[in-house]
């Protein structure tokens, strides 16, 4: 793992940008994924910001997102989808080659998962994968206690992710799954991206970079990851 502690949040996400960036100089026909939420927002702005200053190429890479809230599609508010719909893809003046966004509410939610593994299957690996860490360590919807060596799945939401996601929803929506790359996906990755911020995430990510290797912090195991980079503010950096 590299760490690189930056003062705030805005050189984080520019220097996480700057990281998905450089992947692609490296191979125009790259595979990425980013997260969705509120840590990668600025991230996914200052992406779409390079591609729209014509600093990196994405016209021949990819992109598949990287989870879903089981039940949403990309037009519900609070979905991963729209999400990527709106703070990412639709920012974009020059388009991604192509982009597969995992759709929570299919009807066959199975067939979805296949789809998901196909997708990465044909086009990766990932050449890059920016992730953001849950306040259980999780890693997408690679919830404490998942199986390593799982690729795309669905997966119980725990606890902890349930009292989070009121942030997204309140008290309209009570998704009770997740649909997400897993973990043999991510360390399959050329690249890995963590990117933490805010002092609320001290603690987890302390234990993620300097635990114990367990699926209790599933974010632990990308210390086994040979080209993680370990990208926070100086408040998320502070036990460490």
């Amino acid at each position: 793992m590299e760490l690189i502690i930056c003062k705030d949040y805005e050189e984080m996400s520019r220097k996480a940008a700057s990281l998905a960036a450089d992947s692609v100089r490296q191979n125009p026909r790259a595979l990425l994924s980013f997260p969705g939420g509120d840590t990668p927002l600025g991230m996914v702005h200052a992406f779409a910001d390079l591609v729209n200053a014509g600093e990196v190429d994405i016209s021949k890479a990819r992109y598949v997102s990287l989870d879903e809230w089981v039940g949403l599609s990309d037009t519900d508010e609070g979905s991963c989808g729209l999400f990527n719909r709106t703070e990412l893809l639709g920012r974009l003046q020059k388009p991604f080659l192509d982009a597969h966004i995992i759709d929570g509410a299919a009807k066959d939610i199975e067939a979805e998962r296949k789809a998901l593994d196909a997708y990465i299957a044909r086009y990766g690996p990932l050449d890059v994968s920016v992730l953001g860490i849950g306040m259980n360590g999780h890693l997408g919807f690679n919830e404490d206690g998942v199986d390593f060596g799982l690729h795309a799945h669905i997966i119980p939401l725990s606890d902890v992710t349930k009292k989070v996601m009121t942030k997204y929803f309140g008290e309209k929506c009570h998704p009770e799954y997740g649909i997400s790359q897993g973990i043999a996906q991510i360390m399959a990755a050329k690249k890995v991206v963590l990117i933490a911020n805010g002092a609320h995430k001290a603690d987890i990510l302390a234990q993620a970079v300097r635990g114990e290797v367990t699926n209790r912090v599933p974010a632990s195991v990308l210390q086994n990851h040979p080209n993680c980079f370990v990208v926070a503010d100086e408040a998320a950096a502070a036990k460490l």
